[in-house]
């Protein structure tokens, strides 16, 4: 399991990890076949206001692992936190837009 450190604060009350890890998904993407495939990690960002956490991943893949459990759990375990994605429409090519509430 990867465990982050954290690199350096950013504006409005953001941590910033940089990081290099292999993220494996589980093939439980609807958007995507995603069964065996492995997504490089490069950056992970997150912002914290009151109770919620936004998460802005920085990886080498399109959109479509969106809804993937695996990669969910594998961030969630370099955090130490539980993550999700947010909506279909906050992702992108190479970010995946993640949250959670405390």
């Amino acid at each position: 399991m990867y465990k982050l450190v954290a690199t350096r604060k950013v504006e409005n009350n953001g941590t910033q990890y940089e990081c290099d890890f292999v993220a494996h998904c589980d093939g439980s993407s609807i958007w995507g076949d995603t069964s065996g495939k492995d997504v490089r990690v490069t950056n992970i960002v997150v912002f914290e206001e009151d109770d919620y956490k936004a998460v802005y991943v920085t990886h080498d893949s399109g959109w479509e692992i969106y809804t993937d459990r695996g990669f969910e759990r594998e961030i969630s375990d370099a955090l130490g936190i539980n993550v999700c994605f947010t909506e279909q429409g906050m992702q992108e090519d190479k970010c995946a837009s993640m949250e959670t509430f405390a």
